[in-house]
């Protein structure tokens, strides 16, 4: 049988840390028997996620919210892009949507008004380019 340092028997629950006899190991056991591989706050029993301290979900339906769809229209027009800004300002506001996808949806909206700024000045180029021809 491998041995560990200190020469301690590794068998196949010391490996996968199953045994309660590692002292920095969170203590929490899943429903499937296996234990929390994280390291536990100092001295308690638990590691942050697991200890009963945390805090719990102040409203939990708000949170569910966070997570719904929502429809934004097609960036094709600058009226198209103000008009979805807007929903996203409302839904940052009254916090019905995760900060991190507001921030993504908003950059994808600063890149989407700068590409149609730059086809609208290219358009406007060769329109002017094609008139001076003729």
């Amino acid at each position: 049988m491998p041995k560990k340092q200190g020469g301690i028997p590794m068998n196949e629950a010391t490996i996968n840390n199953d045994q309660p006899d590692n002292q920095f190991q969170c203590h929490h056991v899943f429903p499937d028997d296996h234990r929390c591989g994280s390291p536990r706050m100092r001295d308690e029993q638990f590691c942050y996620f697991h200890h009963d301290s945390r805090r719990p979900v102040v409203r939990p339906h708000e949170r569910i919210a966070r997570r719904s769809t929502f429809a934004l229209s097609t960036p094709t027009s600058h009226d198209h892009i103000e008009e979805s800004l807007g929903e996203l300002l409302v839904r940052i506001a009254t916090n019905n949507i995760d900060p991190r996808r507001a921030g993504l949806l908003l950059y994808c909206l600063q890149l989407a008004s700068t590409n149609l700024r730059q086809k609208t000045q290219q358009t406007k180029t060769t329109h002017l380019t094609h008139e001076t021809r003729s």
